[in-house]
């Protein structure tokens, strides 16, 4: 199916967000559509789901004119997303799951014969494994991905938009993944493929889209266009190397010290230090125990054995109030869940882990809580309103930057940073990045857990590898190739140090 949008125009307010914008999908192809978060990927696709309403322009199926005002207008043109937040209830069935809303009846009754034989085929189709009479909760995020994809196909979908789907997969379901959207493809669909992973759009799609701050910049087959010329044309600017120069810091004193750390069915005898002014990687599948191993540092989960050394003393952390205490800082992997109260302002988000210092009998001091909040937002180069604006208003690469303010509002000396960049757009990485260097300089202590190994090995010292809960190398990071990180993470090279 060919898909066009023309000149299409959004505003929320008096704020502009889409400003005639094109977008033209080819029948039977992959389009990957980029910019930054806030350039108006989300905004044009909820258009064409019938989510939001275009002020003005026009959608073209196939040539002819249409109109998509409602979810429903959008299924009955065969067009369904597959969202980075997925859309399952846990407690249901995956047949339930598959069919709710679209049960096939006779007569007012279910006939679960023929949504079993449909489904079936779905699954066939998409050379997956699935038993309908499985709860969705007890499927790898991976398989719930696959059952997403499966529920566009129950109204036989010709467009299927996909945002950011491989944000929280391992390698083996990203594989798995790729193999079913070239099905799809083979099958003569046609794929809009939402991500900031470049390297993706490289292996699996036809051509790109290119939006910036609203506006449409840029349309190439992927083979005509490089990474550079991806980045400039995203950004605006030449951004040169992504990852800056890694600043000459003198390491100081040993901050942390890990020794034979466990927890049955999580990671084994896991050992490694931490010194002021230096960051180290943690490289590993999904899987491989590396935040569960922060999950035991910061007081989350309670580690079974080992010794845990903060400033050479050996210290119990079995809560997180401990961790905090002794200066430890986490920013976890699920900012939206676990890193941010989504519903509070920026200037709560920043403060509270400071209530204490900054409120006198339960009542706030507003004037210093706010000259932290906006040191903080200075530093970070947060985008925003005022710090009365909810966090959830704040597109992804700004709300993790409220969420690195609330712990450096802490002033931590070790500062755990799990998947600090992901889901955030480029420009937004690279502000990140200069941001740990710079704490680097001021002898702060970080931990960097990262699926990236082109991050790990722009920004660490020295690199531990971990798979399947096992410490499998700690490398000093000086000309190793991220081929080399890849063979211990799947254990291709023998284990040891």
């Amino acid at each position: 199916m060919k898909l066009e949008m023309k000149g299409i125009n959004k505003s929320f307010g008096p704020v502009k967000v889409l400003f005639d914008v094109d977008f033209t999908l080819e029948n039977n192809e992959i389009q990957a559509l980029i910019g930054e978060n806030g350039a108006g990927k989300s905004t044009l696709m909820k258009i064409l789901t019938g989510i939001y309403k275009k002020d003005s322009g026009e959608i073209k199926i196939n040539d002819k004119q249409v109109s998509i005002n409602s979810i429903q207008d959008s299924q009955n043109f065969k067009i369904a997303i597959v969202n980075q937040e997925l859309n399952v209830f846990k407690e249901m069935t995956v047949l339930e799951n598959l069919f709710v809303g679209k049960e096939i009846s006779n007569n007012g009754v279910i006939n679960n014969n023929e949504q079993i034989k449909l489904a079936n085929s779905i699954f066939k189709r998409l050379g997956i494994k699935l038993n309908h009479e499985t709860k969705v909760k007890e499927l790898s995020i991976g398989m719930q991905q696959m059952l997403e994809i499966a529920k566009s196909l129950v109204n036989d979908a010709e467009v299927i938009i996909m945002d950011e789907p491989t944000s929280a997969l391992t390698e083996k379901e990203i594989e798995i993944l790729f193999g079913v959207i070239k099905k799809l493809k083979k099958d003569g669909k046609s794929i809009v493929y939402i991500s900031h992973r470049l390297k993706e759009i490289y292996q699996l799609c036809d051509s790109i889209t290119i939006l910036r701050d609203g506006k449409f910049i840029k349309k190439s087959k992927v083979n005509k266009i490089t990474f550079d010329e991806i980045v400039k044309n995203m950004v605006g600017y030449e951004m040169g190397v992504l990852i800056p120069k890694k600043p000459k810091v003198k390491v100081g004193k040993q901050l942390l010290k890990v020794e034979n750390l466990s927890i049955k069915g999580k990671f084994k005898d896991v050992n490694f230090e931490l010194n002021e002014g230096e960051i180290i990687g943690f490289a590993g599948l999904m899987g491989s125990g590396r935040t569960e191993i922060m999950n035991a540092i910061f007081g989350v989960d309670k580690y079974e054995t080992g010794k845990i050394k903060v400033n050479g003393k050996n210290v119990d952390i079995f809560s997180v109030a401990k961790a905090k205490k002794l200066g430890i800082g986490y920013v976890t992997e699920n900012r939206k869940d676990e890193g941010l109260f989504l519903d509070f302002s920026i200037l709560l988000n920043i403060i509270i882990n400071n209530f204490r210092i900054l409120s006198k009998k339960l009542i706030i001091d507003k004037r210093a809580s706010e000259l932290i909040a906006n040191k903080m937002t200075s530093r970070m180069k947060l985008k925003f309103r005022d710090l009365e604006q909810s966090a959830n208003e704040l597109s992804g690469g700004n709300q993790q930057k409220v969420v690195l303010s609330k712990w450096l509002a802490s002033n931590p000396k070790i500062l755990i940073l799990d998947e600090p960049t992901r889901g955030i757009d480029v420009n937004a990485k690279k502000q990140i990045y200069d941001m740990i260097f710079d704490l680097k300089k001021t002898n702060i202590g970080i931990i960097l857990v990262s699926s990236e190994l082109i991050e790990l090995l722009g920004m660490s010292d020295r690199i531990y590898v971990m798979r399947e809960g096992k410490m499998m190398k700690q490398i000093v990071n000086e000309n190793i190739t991220d081929e080399t990180i890849m063979s211990y993470m799947m254990g291709g090279i023998a284990n040891g140090y």
